[in-house]
């Protein structure tokens, strides 16, 4: 986890730097969350939030309460507010595409955090979701070797459950 935060920060600052912010005027960092109801996502926040700091960028946030009518609002107020840069965990990969679209409108970058976006101008930061269903079925396997097994598969709209089912089966 270390390690992917580390890399996530280091490309927000690298982008929010690029973004074209003025000396005079603070570099700020929009995130739109799809729910702060799982305590990663508050871990992540702080996070951010501090590495930000030390950056001297602002940080402006979100959270879309899991609904993709009130993402898409959220990241419309993000832009509004001024951000510079988007960090996007979205709810929904398709329904949030024409927020993604605005974004780039107006010169925006926007960073898929965690959940893929399949846009070719966003960035996406997040593991290798395959490689992680294959250890963990790895795992499952070292502690019981047969049985019957339940899988739950996550979300139908994260394509990232989708890459660890597949690694689940590969391992």
């Amino acid at each position: 986890m270390k390690k992917f935060s580390k890399a996530a920060l280091i490309l927000v600052g690298t982008l929010a730097l690029a973004s074209g912010a003025s000396a005079q005027r603070p570099v700020t960092v929009g995130v739109s969350w799809s729910n702060f109801q799982e305590e990663r996502w508050k871990t992540d926040e702080a996070a951010m939030k501090a590495q930000l700091a030390k950056l001297g960028a602002r940080y402006i946030s979100a959270d879309a309460q899991s609904s993709n009518e009130k993402q898409i609002s959220d990241i419309e107020s993000l832009i509004t507010r001024g951000a510079n840069v988007l960090v996007v965990l979205a709810q929904d990969n398709e329904a949030i595409l024409p927020a993604i679209s605005r974004a780039k409108e107006e010169g925006i970058p926007v960073i898929a955090y965690d959940r893929l976006i399949e846009d070719p101008s966003v960035f996406y930061i997040s593991f290798n979701n395959r490689e992680v269903g294959r250890l963990q079925a790895q795992m499952i396997y070292n502690v019981k070797k047969a049985g019957n097994f339940a899988f739950i598969k996550g979300s139908p709209s994260d394509p990232n459950a989708d890459l660890l089912f597949a690694g689940q089966m590969d391992g």
